[in-house]
C-alpha cells in the first residue's frame, strides 16, 4: 500500500519532489537529521506544507467513506497518524532549537542569505525567532538589567552556538562523498583523512560532515 495518495498534485515550484512517496521519504530524512543534529539545519518547511495539505485531503476522503469499520480505513488512519507525527515532531524539534538561542538562529540565517546559501529558517520560523528574542530580551531587561548599575553590565551579549566538538553518527548515502578531514586525537594540531565509502557509518565530528549533510550525501543516525 502506498503511504500517501498518488493522485496528489504538487506545487510546480517544488520540482525535486515528483511523487508523494518521495516527499514523504525526504521528510523522514529531514526529520531524522534534525533530531540528530546539534544545531539547526536548513529549513525543509516546504515539505511540511505539502504533507499537511496531503493529510487534510486524505482525511476528507476517509470521512466520506460509508463504512468506517473497514480494515483498509483503519490502515489508512494509522498511516496518516504516522505521517502527522513525523511532520509535527520535525516542527517541534526546530522550535526547541530556536527557543534555545533565537538570536543565534537569526544571525546564522542572515549570514547564510548574504552568502547565497539555502535559508536556515522559513518566514514563519524567522518571525517566531524575532518575537521570541524580543520577548526574552524584554523579560531579561525587567528582571535583571534594570537593577544593574549603568555601564557595560547593562548589555549582555548572546552566546554563539559552537558545534565543533559535537560528535554524530553519520551514514554515507552517495557515491560522491569523497574524503573528509577529522581531528587527530593523538595530535591536537593534526588532522586525519577519512574515506567516506558508500553505505559506511562513522562516528565523526559534526563540522566534518555538515556540508555533506546539506548536500544529501550523508544522513545522521
Amino acid at each position: 500500500m502506498s503511504s500517501v495518495d498518488p493522485s496528489f498534485n504538487f506545487d510546480e515550484d517544488y520540482e525535486e519532489a515528483v511523487t508523494p512517496q518521495e516527499v514523504l521519504q525526504k521528510m523522514t530524512t529531514a526529520w531524522q537529521n534534525e533530531l540528530c543534529s546539534p544545531c539547526l539545519l536548513p529549513t525543509q518547511m516546504e515539505l511540511v506544507d505539502i504533507l499537511l495539505d496531503q493529510i487534510a485531503g486524505m482525511e476528507e476522503d476517509i470521512g466520506k467513506q460509508v463504512d468506517q469499520r473497514q480494515l483498509r480505513i483503519s490502515v489508512h488512519r494509522m498511516e496518516l497518524q504516522r505521517i502527522s507525527f513525523i511532520t509535527s515532531d520535525y516542527v517541534r524539534c526546530r522550535l526547541r532549537k530556536i527557543e534555545s538561542n533565537p538570536n543565534d538562529a537569526i544571525e546564522t540565517h542572515n549570514k547564510r542569505r548574504d552568502e547565497n546559501k539555502s535559508d536556515l529558517l522559513s518566514e514563519a520560523e524567522l518571525q517566531f525567532a524575532r518575537e521570541y528574542a524580543a520577548a526574552e530580551a524584554e523579560l531579561f531587561d525587567k528582571t535583571v538589567l534594570e537593577f544593574m548599575p549603568p555601564g557595560p553590565l547593562k548589555k549582555v551579549a548572546f552566546p554563539l552556538l559552537d558545534c565543533q566538538e559535537d560528535m554524530v553518527y553519520a551514514k554515507v548515502l552517495g557515491e560522491e562523498a569523497g574524503n573528509v578531514a577529522v581531528p587527530d586525537w593523538k595530535d591536537l594540531t593534526g588532522e586525519l583523512v577519512l574515506e567516506m565509502e558508500k553505505s559506511s557509518c562513522h562516528l565523526i565530528p559534526f563540522d566534518s560532515v555538515k556540508e555533506y549533510l546539506e548536500e544529501g550525501t550523508v544522513q545522521l543516525l
